[in-house]
């Protein structure tokens, strides 16, 4: 797993409050820290996205219901974009919201 990365995309407006977007990549932090799942590696804004990028130490499905429920809690799940990219492979792809058709770029 030491090879795949994930991010966590906010999309950004006018009206975007950067110290929310910021507590919301600490509150992933946070999160990770009680059973080191995952650990949470910088942010950057790419375009009118803010991406948080995290690296998985557990089983996918358990990084991802912890990215959830931390996005549910700071009230931005239905707004979040979480994509996964393993290995050499240049491609993300979107893991949540399951069905996501858009054009994803991270």
């Amino acid at each position: 797993m030491s090879d795949e990365r994930w991010v966590v995309q906010l999309s950004l407006s006018d009206s975007t409050d950067f110290d929310e977007l910021l507590d919301i990549e600490n509150k992933l932090t946070l999160a990770f820290l009680k059973d080191r799942a995952a650990a949470v590696d910088g942010h950057a804004l790419a375009g009118k996205a803010f991406n948080i990028y995290v690296v998985p130490r557990a089983a996918p499905d358990a990084v991802l219901e912890q990215i959830k429920a931390a996005l549910a809690g700071s009230g931005v799940l239905d707004e979040a974009l979480i994509a996964r990219r393993t290995g050499a492979v240049e491609a993300w792809s979107v893991v949540w919201p399951i069905g996501y058709a858009g054009r994803f770029q991270a």
